[in-house]
């Protein structure tokens, strides 16, 4: 079959199945999964030879991610040593049943590496920001989160609930396989990011909880 024919199936069948699926997972080659990403508008990931997707992300998604960038493009504003990105920048997860990621925050530090062939796909994350929607949050917890805590650069993974106010953070330790997992329910409290003090609720200030 026609490459270009497979790759335009391929877009009509993830389509297709978001009319009724939440989400979408479909078997395509690691070479397939590069080329329709490059053809949806959404966010799109490879994992353990599936393409998965949830579509179009909410307004409420974007508004916590232009919120938690713009805190962490703060955090980081006094050192040239570290990059905010957003969530068109891919990671990279070889160990377990690999697969290539794309986080709604990430931050590098020093100069990026990247997958070979790619300037999108990063292979030294440094800090990653999730936000869990009812669709995406086992998906993140039980598939992603296992994986980045293989990746040896990654010093501290941050989730964010979209509809309550819950905040997870994870940080490596200086003991192997070892993370200090911290949670937040209260909009009152404080998160550490890089030994200074995030507010919980300056990450939800534009948030409209039902």
């Amino acid at each position: 079959m026609n490459p270009m024919v497979l790759i335009q199936d391929l877009k009509t069948s993830i389509l297709e199945c978001l009319k009724t699926e939440t989400v979408v997972h479909i078997p395509a080659s690691e070479a397939d999964y590069f080329a329709v990403a490059e053809q949806l508008p959404f966010k799109v990931e490879y994992h353990n030879s599936e393409i998965i997707t949830m579509g179009l992300a909410s307004y409420w998604h974007e508004v916590l991610v232009m919120t938690i960038g713009g805190i962490l493009q703060n955090v980081y504003a006094f050192s040239d040593e570290f990059t905010v990105l957003g969530s068109n920048s891919g990671v990279q997860i070889p160990k377990f049943e690999g697969g290539y990621y794309l986080p709604d925050v990430m931050v590098v530090k020093g100069e990026p590496t990247f997958k070979p062939n790619s300037t999108a796909i990063i292979t030294n994350p440094y800090l990653i920001v999730e936000i869990h929607s009812p669709t995406t949050a086992q998906f993140d917890s039980d598939i992603k989160l296992p994986e980045y805590k293989q990746q040896d650069s990654l010093q501290q993974i941050i989730y964010v609930n979209q509809d309550h106010a819950r905040v997870s953070s994870y940080r490596r330790t200086d003991q192997p396989n070892t993370w200090i997992n911290q949670e937040f329910f209260s909009l009152e409290e404080v998160m550490q990011v890089e030994g200074l003090e995030v507010l919980i609720k300056d990450i939800y200030r534009k948030i409209k909880f039902e």
